[in-house]
């Protein structure tokens, strides 16, 4: 008997119960935007624009890769604000406090692929390194103008909410540990 307000085990239960043979169409499948280059290059962009402090005097902007790293990979997985709020005002349950971050730092550190597209940007000279920073670089105009038109075209608005949330997270040195 089928119960309700489980649609994914009365589905396996129909299917078990069925001839029906899966068909994965290889072609039909769309990857994960997450592992995109230009989505990952649009949210870099967003979030180095709202973060990025003025540095030196060339009118140059950066912020902390670690930071960066860290605010992005929020920002493509919304789920994870609240935790990060939580984990920012030391909340009183240390035990969940601790687990959010554990999960979160584990998360962030090991996004190869906020890693591979930074070496892109720099090799494009987007950006360039400065000890643990990022600096926009001889073609770091290109992130303000991608910021610039989202925000003209109301795109990523999803995205644009997530970041302007996160100005009210203080990231703190605890947060960004192991860096």
């Amino acid at each position: 008997m089928l119960k309700h307000g489980q649609p994914i085990q009365d589905l396996v239960a129909l299917l078990q119960s069925s001839a029906a043979k899966p068909i994965i169409v290889p072609s039909r499948l769309a990857p994960s935007a997450i592992y995109d280059v230009e989505y990952r290059t649009v949210v870099i962009a967003l979030v180095f624009e709202r973060f990025a402090k003025p540095f030196g005097p060339a009118g140059h902007r950066r912020v902390s890769s670690a930071r960066l790293k860290l605010l992005q990979f929020i920002t493509l997985r919304p789920w994870l604000l609240p935790a990060i709020q939580e984990w920012s005002k030391g909340v009183e349950q240390e035990a969940l406090a601790f687990a959010h971050s554990i999960r979160i730092r584990r998360g962030f550190l090991s996004d190869t692929a906020h890693d591979d597209v930074i070496n892109y940007l720099v090799a494009c000279d987007i950006f360039f390194w400065q000890e643990s920073h990022l600096v926009n670089g001889q073609n770091g105009k290109v992130l303000h103008e991608i910021s610039e038109s989202i925000e003209k075209q109301n795109l990523f608005a999803s995205e644009r909410k997530v970041i302007a949330e996160l100005g009210d997270v203080k990231i703190t040195n605890a947060m960004l540990e192991g860096w």
